[in-house]
């Protein structure tokens, strides 16, 4: 089936800003991605001190120029000041130099007032109760889409937090997909607004199609999420131009990327074509 190009195509920035255009979870990725017209993530962990922070991984040691006394050393093990000055952006590249590890608080200032605005929020290791609290402080609630492998944890905070909105992601092999899939079906997809698939690179694609999951399964997740008012959402970690193409003519409207402004090119081609 051929869909209308003119329909609206959603998508998030994998980590705020991609692995390829901005440096992961910081303030200058989440911006570069509002001025692209999506949605970055952040990944939530707390410092030692209580202070919610944007950092994917459990240590400093990849992203910022944090020093070996304490690159290695977990984040939850670490004061927000002890966090705060080290560079989180120039070993990405030079033009980020200056980018530090933001604080949730400086993520939400950004957007509080700024409806248009929206954030992936994906549990690292976070108290529930206390993002709530920092959601409603910000009056943000709207704005939030938060995320996690767990439909427990997505369905909690749905219920802590009035408005916020939730997405399961779902990764793995195709068959542990499908199984996992299966079981949010079961459960009416229960305190989900969205699901996330990931879609891995067959080893040896034949044709046009690239992904483990094939597109049966895909047209498939799109009419039971579709007649249960739940967006399907896919990650594909590696595309072309036809890859996404094909996507967006099964149907599906909401994209994960780690590649946004190639993204948007191809969802910009696929619109002119006739």
């Amino acid at each position: 089936m051929m869909y209308e190009q003119t329909r609206t195509i959603w998508w998030q920035a994998h980590r705020g800003g991609g692995a390829h255009e901005a440096p992961d979870n910081t303030m200058a990725a989440n911006r570069y991605t509002w001025a692209l017209g999506g949605i970055p993530e952040a990944d939530l962990r707390t410092t030692k001190d209580g202070v919610i922070i944007c950092l994917h991984d459990d240590t400093l040691a990849r992203t910022t120029t944090a020093p070996s006394s304490i690159k290695d050393t977990s984040a939850s093990d670490l004061t927000f000041d002890e966090i705060r000055p080290w560079d989180a952006g120039l070993k990405f590249d030079d033009r980020f130099r200056g980018e530090t590890v933001p604080s949730l608080q400086d993520v939400f200032a950004e957007m509080s007032g700024r409806p248009e605005r929206m954030m992936y929020l994906d549990l690292k290791q976070v108290d529930l109760v206390q993002l709530g609290k920092l959601i409603d402080q910000y009056g943000v609630n709207r704005q939030v889409i938060f995320t996690h492998h767990l439909q427990d944890n997505c369905r909690r905070m749905k219920q802590i937090a009035s408005d916020v909105r939730s997405m399961l992601w779902i990764g793995g092999k195709a068959e542990q997909i499908k199984e996992k899939f299966e079981l949010a079906r079961r459960s009416s997809f229960d305190g989900l607004d969205q699901v996330q698939l990931h879609l891995n690179l067959l080893n040896d694609p034949q044709g046009d199609w690239r992904y483990t999951l094939e597109p049966e399964f895909l047209e498939y997740a799109l009419q039971v999420t579709s007649s249960c008012g739940i967006e399907l959402e896919v990650l594909p970690f590696s595309f072309d131009e036809r890859s996404i193409h094909l996507l967006l003519q099964l149907g599906i409207q909401w994209f994960a990327t780690d590649e946004p402004s190639l993204f948007v090119t191809y969802v910009r081609s696929w619109q002119k074509s006739t």
